[in-house]
């Protein structure tokens, strides 16, 4: 981690915000965090973790969001998770636990600013500290549902299903407000765990039915409700 950019910790008063146990903490767990984190920048497709490679430590992320990914023989991907602000990723956590190997790829996939706990600390932390064990608990139980459901789309759902649930994801904004996906088709493709000519295919069906607009290095959606009929196996006949 010493080769990505270190920046200054958080103001005290940021503290409540940036980690979601810091207010349950002991007064010696709260110095020992204070006095061990570090806070860390990434530029976007910067590689944090390959496969195989130690835990060094957890990173809490504030800003942007970092993803994790399985790469298979072939060097198709498919992306397990994302960890959003105000998250960890589980499986770091667990090589940390379990003095493993990280067993995916992690990469930042936006500009992305985290928190930066050491192995020796944060396994302190997670041993003495209640409030932590419950966030570390709730984690592991959200991203496994998360999963699950990644393991459901890939075995039981075409992947036009699959296409129109990760364009609406991807776009969605506050209010019902959509946003432009701003994606290439390879890129789109990676996330999936499909091959790119898949993808353009599909998204030219997709176009073809009024769904989306296409652009350069972007896809704007037109009709989300049509895009939800497709997610849901309901095209129009």
């Amino acid at each position: 981690m010493n080769r990505h950019s270190l920046r200054s910790v958080p103001a005290p008063e940021e503290w409540t915000r940036a980690f979601p146990f810091w207010e349950g903490l002991t007064a010696s767990g709260a110095t020992l965090l204070r006095s061990a984190v570090a806070s860390k920048s990434f530029p976007a497709g910067a590689v944090l973790l390959e496969e195989g490679q130690p835990c060094e430590g957890a990173l809490l992320v504030t800003r942007g969001s970092i993803r994790v990914y399985k790469t298979s023989p072939s060097g198709r991907e498919i992306t397990l998770y994302l960890v959003q602000p105000g998250e960890m990723c589980v499986l770091g956590i667990s090589c940390l636990l379990n003095d493993t190997r990280y067993p995916a790829r992690a990469a930042a996939k936006t500009d992305t600013e985290a928190l930066g706990i050491p192995a020796t600390t944060f396994r302190r932390l997670f041993r003495e500290e209640a409030p932590v064990q419950r966030f570390v608990l709730e984690l592991f139980s959200s991203r496994l549902s998360s999963v699950m459901r990644l393991v459901e789309e890939v075995a039981f759902h075409r992947m036009d299903e699959r296409l129109a649930v990760f364009l609406l994801e991807e776009s969605r904004g506050s209010r019902g407000i959509y946003h432009p996906v701003f994606m290439s088709h390879e890129q789109i493709a990676t996330h999936l765990g499909t091959a790119r000519e898949v993808v353009s295919r599909l998204l030219s069906q997709l176009e073809d039915d009024g769904l989306i607009v296409p652009e350069r290095m972007r896809i704007r959606i037109a009709d989300p409700e049509g895009l939800r009929r497709v997610s849901s196996s309901e095209r129009p006949g």
